[in-house]
């Protein structure tokens, strides 16, 4: 893998050189910081498929690794951007759990190098053409606009199965989440404020402008967020469709935030004299921050759900963007004869707290 790094991040460098005398064609290299993914335990309502094939040009350059060349008009001329997106690493993607907030998937920071390398080219070749500064937003979403409309029917099997950026651009394509989530990472990248809108069933983007700008708009903590399409090609900032005009948005804002899912197994031995509970629990950072001294707290709860049969609580521990947590509670009590439900909580200091629980039963 480091020999393929090597080579390739030689190649980047012949290009930025060839990028100075002709036509822009920037290339970026990946090198990811996700770790091996664990399997998915019993418990939580998770998607996980294998993708439909999809047919696009690539071109191989080494094994598991491609280019992919990317070719859109926009202001009267034609842009192309080519990435090498590595198949190994797209697997270790597909294999992600679904079951995380549109935001997330937008502010996953495994693909920083990606999503930086792109808005750093789209920059340089907005300079090189002397672009004015209006209308760089415009060159970020007319690329996006410029991919396939792929159902996620057709992408995943799944009616709903959002893609994170580095998916969508495997596929060379997605549906009206895929890229709005892949227009605002990139926009945020390059320093737009934007926002995910969401409509029902639909999505788009929200950014940031000035008074003078005109078209639709939402206001979200004193600002204004203009309305901007990401499917289809030629809609301009504050550009509505007529089928979207009068329907409720939500203004989702996209931010770097830890996400806990939890799931538990639990496990009674029972006497005529009392029930022993033992609790085993995994929790997995589903979003794109650590979370901070993260504390697992397990209790039996009674029937009345304002007191506990017994109680324990985990030391603190912070956990990773895609880290698996995996705590077990150990001899926890109930009296025989009475009804419980095994209660299980996640919090922390910058984390929003998040519980399950069983269904009630009787020893």
């Amino acid at each position: 893998m480091k020999s393929v790094t090597a080579l390739l991040y030689f190649l980047l460098l012949i290009s930025l050189a060839v990028f100075l005398l002709t036509w822009p064609c920037p290339e970026t290299f990946v090198d990811s910081g996700i770790g091996d993914i664990e399997k998915n335990l019993v418990g939580v309502n998770i998607l996980n498929s294998e993708p439909c094939n999809t047919s696009i040009t690539e071109e191989p350059i080494t094994p598991g690794t491609s280019f992919r060349t990317y070719s859109w008009d926009y202001e009267g001329r034609l842009w192309q951007l080519t990435l090498p997106l590595d198949d190994e690493l797209y697997e270790i993607y597909t294999s992600r759990t679904r079951n995380r907030d549109y935001d997330l998937f937008a502010s996953d920071p495994y693909d920083d190098w990606l999503i930086k390398d792109i808005a750093d080219a789209l920059f340089s070749l907005s300079k090189a053409y002397g672009l004015e500064e209006s209308k760089i937003p415009g060159i970020c979403i007319s690329f996006v606009q410029s991919l396939n409309y792929i159902s996620d029917f057709e992408s995943s099997g799944y009616d709903q199965y959002p893609h994170f950026p580095y998916e969508t651009l495997y596929i060379n394509g997605g549906d009206c989440e895929d890229t709005s989530i892949l227009s605002v990472a990139i926009l945020q990248e390059m320093g737009y404020d934007a926002v995910l809108l969401e409509l029902p069933e639909h999505m788009a983007l929200g950014i940031k402008c000035g008074s003078e700008q005109k078209g639709r708009s939402f206001e979200y903590e004193g600002s204004n967020y203009y309305y901007l399409e990401t499917t289809g090609s030629n809609w301009q900032i504050g550009e509505i469709p007529k089928e979207y005009a009068d329907q409720p948005v939500r203004i989702v804002p996209v931010y770097r935030r830890p996400m806990i899912n939890l799931d538990f197994k639990a496990r009674c031995e029972y006497s005529k004299k009392e029930g022993v509970v033992d609790v085993n629990v995994t929790v997995r950072n589903v979003g794109s921050e650590r979370a901070e001294n993260t504390t697992i707290y397990v209790a039996l709860q009674a029937e009345d759900k304002l007191s506990w049969w017994d109680q324990i609580e985990s030391s603190p521990v912070t956990i990773e963007p895609e880290e698996v947590y995996n705590y077990t509670a150990k001899g926890l009590k109930v009296p025989a004869g009475e009804k419980f439900r095994v209660y299980v909580q996640a919090f922390g200091e910058n984390l929003v707290s998040e519980n399950i629980t069983s269904k009630w039963t009787k020893i």
